[in-house]
């Protein structure tokens, strides 16, 4: 009988000290992901919280961050990976996905000239891939919020579930909702074709849109100048509107100050060339090209890229006007 006892308290002991480790590890790992990735955002005002984006684009040397990108993100992925339940690391990961894909892969694809269309459109399939799945991390973080928020989006109207989900959506959720919606439509925008594709777009403009409501003012205008690109481009069975478009576009250009240049770029390829304005196109292009990178600090990689663009579109005018 005190044989029995005796192996059931050795048994009881390796069982807390194998619980106590687990928890441990645990531990450790919320505690990396939330210097790494707190949430919610921004980043700069959690407690000991770490902006990994602003570590990134607060770099001007193009070459150097498009060698360590990949490297960032697929160890942001693997951190993921190994404490899934963390909706930081889920956002980081996902929205890190979506900067690969626009800033890596889509861009560069589109600086290729049309002749070289079948090397073009692998390039597009290549960012639509990588845009997806960026936003399948962050809806994993809103899934862990709101169980069934993924599945209701996609296939959202409305009156149903999808609404009922963004309506309990919080401030804090504002993050998640920008760069799922980004993703979606960034893989939209590259093959609209695609019909799994368009059946989320309502959702993924109903989230653009709820986060707007939730803060207006995020990232100095960024949700505004996706709308604005968004409405502008869309056909008005999807949600596209001239008037929505023009709007979403003066939003952004106030709340950035005029000091970024990616929305004097929105405004030059959405609204002047559809409309054939020669010298609306020049003046808006030139408005980006005079904004100093040295004056922002945080902001020098994507300054310095979105004149990268402007520059490209300055020399491929002939392409996009009429007698030019």
């Amino acid at each position: 009988m005190f044989l029995n006892a005796k192996k059931i308290l050795l048994f009881l002991a390796g069982l807390l000290l194998l619980l106590s480790s687990c928890s441990i590890k645990q531990m450790a790992l919320n505690s990396v992901a939330n210097t790494l990735a707190p949430f919610p955002a921004p980043k700069a005002d959690a407690s000991g919280g770490i902006d990994a984006a602003a570590a990134l684009t607060g770099e001007d040397d193009v070459p150097l961050i498009a060698a360590v990108f990949p490297t960032v993100l697929k160890t942001y992925e693997i951190l993921h990976l190994s404490n899934p339940q963390h909706r930081g690391l889920a956002i980081m990961t996902g929205s890190f996905y979506v900067m690969y894909a626009n800033v890596f892969v889509q861009t560069p694809a589109d600086y290729i000239p049309d002749t070289q269309f079948q090397r073009k459109n692998i390039e597009y399939l290549r960012a639509k891939k990588f845009y997806l799945r960026g936003a399948s991390y962050v809806m994993q973080s809103l899934d862990r919020a709101y169980p069934g928020f993924a599945a209701a989006i996609n296939r959202y109207s409305e009156e149903g579930e999808g609404a009922k989900f963004l309506a309990r959506c919080k401030p804090a959720d504002t993050e998640s909702l920008y760069w799922a919606s980004c993703g979606v439509l960034g893989a939209f925008s590259l093959d609209p074709l695609d019909t799994d594709t368009l059946a989320v777009i309502p959702g993924a403009l109903a989230m653009l849109e709820r986060a707007a409501e939730l803060d207006p003012a995020y990232n100095e205008g960024a949700l505004w100048e996706l709308l604005a690109a968004f409405y502008a481009a869309a056909p008005e069975a999807l949600g596209g509107s001239p008037e929505k478009a023009l709007e979403a576009y003066q939003k952004a250009l106030d709340l950035s100050g005029g000091q970024r240049p990616s929305v004097y770029i929105l405004y030059a390829q959405s609204f002047c060339i559809p409309a054939q304005d020669s010298a609306g196109f020049n003046e808006a292009l030139s408005k980006a090209l005079e904004i100093d990178p040295a004056e922002q600090p945080g902001n020098k990689l994507t300054i310095t890229l979105s004149q990268e663009k402007a520059r490209w579109l300055q020399a491929s005018k002939e392409d996009y006007f009429l007698g030019d």
